[in-house]
């Protein structure tokens, strides 16, 4: 049978399938404490459909907590259930193998609530219940008959969700929306330094990364692997499961951020990370397979070039660029946790060694960044720098104690390599961004 795609709202005429009908829009309450999803299910089967069974799935943006549930609707049901399936994903299912959907009707005749679950303190920012997978549609609901075949929709992939530095545009999910603009699923700021800041990003401006004055902003869209793909060089992404994917390595870094007129800010589920007076930010490290021929792990959804990701490496295909973190001057608490790896094994400290080489620093921190340099840009298209370009010779990561200087890109390499598709225009002018609004950033910084 083919695979049947779930509608919004109206339905056109189908001869075949079933097809789910409400607002998926509706389906979390206005402060992201209660998943309440209103709907039917239209059949244009010539026979109809002898019992079947429905699964509704949502996520909890803080894992490990599990929602209160209470069936609102029966409505003829063998049973309705709720099951955690991942330490954020839960499916409700509802039995309906002796409930029969005549051919060409509608069950129930009206849209109904069947079900509700909902958190208590919830923020719609950072602690809401949400419709899993994200999108338009409803994307979270699976019709099957009762013998389990697909009637309507796709089971989600329940691998480990990680985050990835991201222009808002790309996101699976499709982002949230703003006041008319879209922004990434996850987006973080931390005010770092106020004396004589020295935050700046250096290098070609990567997608997902900012900085405007004492404000660094982080970006990223969310996506489920059950193994991150490998390419020639190590990289790390952005954790946001209870394990990594198989085969990465888990680490965080602690920024102990300004501790006065200070505004760390997030929006999206952050968790296992943390963000409030300081910030905890969790990381899976990617070890290199020296046998890969891929130029950057992602593509297709992730689409390649509006994403960045965490990586030091010197490749022709590749724009590296540098950002540097001033954290707290007075009584400084920066660290890293590496988990299990212990600088005493030299196996662990080797890994340990090759995360430093990408993210490193003391009292203040480096985050190296590359970005796949697109072959296919227009005559006129512009290659926006950050800060000034990188010269040759230039360290990109910091005197640390425990981290060697690593030696820049070479900017001129990079501009021979963009004209080698026509002329390219290297602009250092960048946009101002205004402190009006919590979001104002996203609609003039890298990440929109």
């Amino acid at each position: 049978m083919k695979k049947i795609y779930l509608l919004i709202l109206l339905v056109v005429s189908m001869s075949f399938g079933l097809t789910v009908i409400g607002n998926p829009d509706d389906q979390v309450s206005s402060d992201g404490g209660k998943f309440k999803p209103i709907f039917r299910i239209s059949t244009q089967r010539s026979l109809g459909v002898n019992g079947f069974k429905v699964y509704v799935y949502f996520s909890n943006d803080k894992a490990g907590e599990l929602p209160t549930f209470r069936i609102t609707n029966q409505y003829g049901a063998d049973t309705i259930y709720m099951q955690r399936k991942s330490s954020h994903v839960y499916r409700v299912v509802m039995d309906f193998s002796h409930k029969n959907i005549p051919a060409n009707s509608y069950f129930p005749s009206n849209a109904t609530k069947f079900f509700e679950a909902f958190i208590e303190n919830p923020d719609k920012l950072t602690h809401a219940l949400r419709p899993y997978t994200w999108g338009k549609g409803f994307h979270n609901i699976v019709v099957e008959s009762k013998d389990g075949e697909v009637l309507a929709g796709e089971h989600p992939n329940l691998s480990s969700r990680v985050g990835v530095l991201s222009k808002s545009s790309v996101c699976k999910s499709g982002g949230f929306n703003y006041m008319g603009s879209t922004y990434p699923d996850v987006l973080i700021t931390l005010n770092s330094e106020k004396n004589d800041n020295a935050s700046k990003l250096t290098g070609p401006k990567p997608n997902g990364v900012s900085v405007s004055g004492r404000n660094v902003y982080f970006g990223y869209c969310a996506y489920e692997y059950d193994e991150l793909p490998r390419v020639s060089y190590d990289y790390a992404v952005f954790r946001m499961d209870d394990n990594c994917p198989v085969g990465t390595y888990p680490f965080r870094r602690h920024h102990d951020t300004e501790d006065s007129q200070g505004s760390n800010y997030v929006h999206g589920p952050l968790w296992p990370s943390s963000v409030g007076s300081n910030a905890d930010l969790e990381f899976c490290f990617v070890p290199k397979d020296p046998n890969s021929t891929k130029v950057y792990p992602f593509g297709g959804y992730v689409n390649d070039y509006n994403t960045s990701i965490f990586a030091n490496v010197n490749n022709a295909n590749l724009a590296l660029s540098a950002l540097y973190v001033d954290d707290e001057n007075n009584s400084n608490a920066n660290s890293w946790y590496y988990y299990g790896l212990s600088k005493k094994k030299a196996n662990e400290k080797a890994i340990i060694d090759r995360i430093q080489n990408i993210m490193s620093g003391g009292s203040n921190t480096w985050y190296h960044i590359v970005t796949r340099i697109n072959p296919n840009l227009s005559k006129s298209a512009e290659v926006e720098v950050a800060e000034s370009p990188i010269s040759a010779g230039q360290p990109l990561v910091a005197a640390a104690p425990f981290a060697p200087a690593i030696k820049g890109l070479n900017r001129s390499a990079v501009s021979v390599e963009l004209k080698s598709e026509g002329k390219v225009k290297v602009s250092t002018s960048r946009a101002s961004i205004k402190s009006s609004g919590t979001l104002a950033w996203c609609r003039a910084a890298a990440i929109s």
